[in-house]
């Protein structure tokens, strides 16, 4: 009986330890079902997550099957440490079974699961890490557009996201074999342009070459033919490209030239042996001359001028021509020094430009004063193929403008702040602005002052500007007087005529009027020159506006005359005459016998010191020879400019002694000049008996 009970708890117990086993591999089957999942999703927090040790486990499963079986299992250090176990189970051994209770035979012993132990070990991360990544292969196509230029590697500094383009990549150099592959990768897309381009070219060749063009060359019809040659387009680069050629045609060159030459004395024919004055120095030769059949035939000219700027650029104005209907009364053209076939520019005006003037402030700017009363202005830049000009002042109108001939036309002021001035011969004076022509800023009524023996209305032909004051001017009229006139008014007087002082001494109208430019070591801003058609050219020493003031008791009637300095009696009329702008005791003059004449007055007072004469009027005895107007080139004073009524401008060189800019040796000449004038002034006093 009692050996029946021991087996049916011997049964029991198999069944509960066959029931644990179950239970264990559910929960290893469970385990391993979670551990794989943790492993597919990549869970780095399950990975690092602490869990049983997997020796631990096989340890219980093995004493769990040697309980079973009744063999002695494999002791681990855990059974060691843990005695407990065997006391729970009633047993002196581990493979003993206990039948001395019997209260154990009819109760089955419950079973105890021992204590698993967990155990941490060293945190480990895997990672899968996957091979080294092949580099970025860069290829170039045609259709991609660049914006910046290429540059080499070496040259070139990587930017901070070039970088760190790849996570993996820790760098910041290329390694050398990526450098040779991107060398490589360069030289490769060099060697396809230059194919690319070695092929266009050779195509372009062979096109050519077969008479095969891209835009085959058709014959246009008549209307796109008169289209085409009416544009303005067309007809500007004409005159440009016919103005360049003939430039370049008409430069003339010695190719013969010897250089090494020289004089016997080692010196050039221009140059002087120490301070002897030589004949060839005061020499006065013909370079070239100006004329158009189709612009200045039978056409007289008015006004000469240079440009300060570009020496080389000549105004020319001219009057309207006879027996001549369609062509433009008013004339005005820029002639080329290095173009004398045609001119540069062409300007036109309603009326006769009687005056023309560039601006000295502004190159581009042209001036004239007609014969109608207008002031015009012409803009070079300004494209019209008709020239007219860009602005006009109005026609006579109440304080509005001039009624009369404006013959004399100037520029005063700065660079910043100019404005032009006109005389009348309606006794007016108007100052303008560039900007606005269509009323004057400043309007002055010329009057004879009451107290002299003519009481006629002033009319006044020609107009000079002292260097120092743009305040103050000299008029000559059409009586002979030259009168100073003030623009604004001032301390005891007004703005007008000054009454106080005025210069006599021409018996006819004044044909030309110049202060000296006084750019020397001597001041000689005072002394003045001007020509009539009494055939004389007088010499003034002008009195500062500043002297000529009077006390406040005297009246307006006491104003004396003043006499010339000098007075040069010629054989003919002259219609003009200039200071050079250079030397100090030279001007010239021009007359109606058609002579262009040179003093220096340094020399001799009394006869030129040079005199020339267009040539093309030197066989004709009854042709028209007479000559209107003179300039001066601005900035050396070599060249001189000529012009009468047969509408031909000649120009003309003068020696060293004449003009040229001044060398160290010559400031002896201002100083003459100044001793000349003192005495001058002394001897005048004597005579009047002052």
């Amino acid at each position: 009986m009692s050996s029946s009970s021991s087996l049916e708890a011997r049964k029991q117990e198999i069944l509960a330890k066959r029931a644990k086993l179950a239970e264990l591999k559910r929960q290893r089957a469970q385990r391993q079902k979670e551990f794989t999942s943790t492993r597919q999703s990549g869970d780095a927090a399950e990975l690092i997550s602490p869990s049983p040790s997997r020796a631990n486990s096989r340890a219980d499963l093995d004493q769990l099957i040697s309980t079973l079986v009744d063999r002695p299992g494999r002791s681990t250090p855990r059974d060691q440490d843990s005695p407990t176990t065997s006391a729970h189970l009633g047993v002196s051994r581990p493979n003993s079974i206990s039948l001395d209770s019997p209260s154990a035979a009819s109760t089955p012993a419950p079973l105890s699961v021992p204590n698993q132990t967990l155990s941490f070990t060293a945190v480990s991360t895997v990672l899968n890490q996957p091979s080294d990544p092949k580099p970025d292969v860069i290829t170039y196509s045609k259709g991609v557009q660049t914006t910046e230029p290429w540059s080499p590697t070496h040259n070139r500094q990587p930017s901070d996201d070039e970088s760190s383009y790849s996570p993996t990549r820790t760098r910041k150099r290329l390694s050398r074999r990526e450098r040779e592959r991107d060398e490589e990768l360069r030289q490769n897309i060099r060697k396809e342009i230059e194919d690319e381009l070695q092929a266009l070219k050779v195509s372009e060749d062979a096109a050519i070459t077969n008479g095969k063009q891209n835009f085959p060359a058709r014959t246009l019809t008549h209307e796109e033919l008169g289209a085409v040659t009416a544009s303005d387009d067309f007809l500007d680069f004409i005159d440009r490209s016919t103005k360049v050629i003939e430039r370049a045609l008409d430069e003339e060159y010695d190719v013969l030239a010897d250089y090494a030459m020289r004089g016997a004395n080692g010196l050039d024919d221009d140059e002087e042996d120490g301070q002897t004055r030589t004949t060839r120095g005061r020499r006065v030769r013909e370079l070239m001359q100006f004329q158009d059949d189709r612009w200045t035939k039978r056409r007289m000219i008015s006004d000469l001028d240079y440009s300060v700027k570009y020496p080389e650029l000549l105004l020319a104005s001219y009057t309207k021509a006879s027996n001549s209907s369609q062509s433009a009364p008013g004339l005005a053209l820029v002639w080329n020094a290095h173009m004398p076939s045609q001119p540069e520019y062409v300007f036109t005006a309603t009326s006769d430009i009687l005056t023309a003037r560039f601006s000295p402030y502004h190159p581009s700017l042209v001036l004239g004063g007609t014969y109608s009363g207008q002031v015009c202005l012409w803009d070079i830049r300004q494209r019209s193929h008709d020239g007219a000009p860009v602005q006009r002042t109005p026609l006579a109108g109440e304080k509005g403008g001039h009624a009369h001939p404006i013959y004399s036309v100037a520029v005063v002021g700065t660079q910043n702040a100019s404005s032009i001035v006109s005389v009348s011969t309606d006794g007016t004076t108007c100052a303008w602005s560039f900007d606005m022509l269509s009323k004057p800023q400043e309007y002055l009524e010329l009057t004879s002052p009451p107290g002299r023996n003519r009481t006629e209305d002033i009319a006044p032909s020609c107009i000079s500007f002292p260097k120092a004051d743009p305040t103050y001017f000299l008029a000559g009229t059409e009586e002979g007087a030259i009168v100073p006139v003030h623009r604004y008014d001032r301390a005891g007087a007004k703005a007008g005529v000054d009454p106080r002082v005025y210069y006599t001494g021409h018996a006819a109208p004044v044909t030309g009027l110049d202060f000296h430019p006084s750019k020397g070591k001597v001041d000689l801003g005072d002394l003045a020159i001007s020509s009539s058609l009494d055939w004389s050219v007088k010499i003034w020493r002008v009195k500062p506006p500043s002297t000529a003031v009077t006390t406040a008791g005297v009246g307006v009637a006491s104003g004396a005359p003043e006499k010339p300095l000098l007075e040069i009696m010629r054989e003919d009329v002259i219609y003009d005459v200039k200071w050079s702008p250079t030397k100090p005791g030279v001007f010239g003059c021009v007359d109606g016998a058609g002579r262009l004449e040179v003093f220096d007055i340094n020399v001799d007072v009394e006869v030129p010191v040079a005199r020339a004469q267009p040539s093309h009027t030197q066989g004709d005895v009854f042709g028209v020879k007479s000559l209107n107007r003179l300039a001066w080139e601005h900035n050396e004073g070599k060249k001189v400019a000529v012009g009468g009524l047969d509408g031909i401008a000649t120009v003309f060189e003068v020696g060293n002694d004449l003009g040229g800019l001044e060398s160290n040796n010559k400031g002896e000449d201002w100083y003459g000049v100044k001793r000349l004038i003192s005495r001058l002034d002394r001897s005048r006093e004597g005579t009047d008996g002052r």
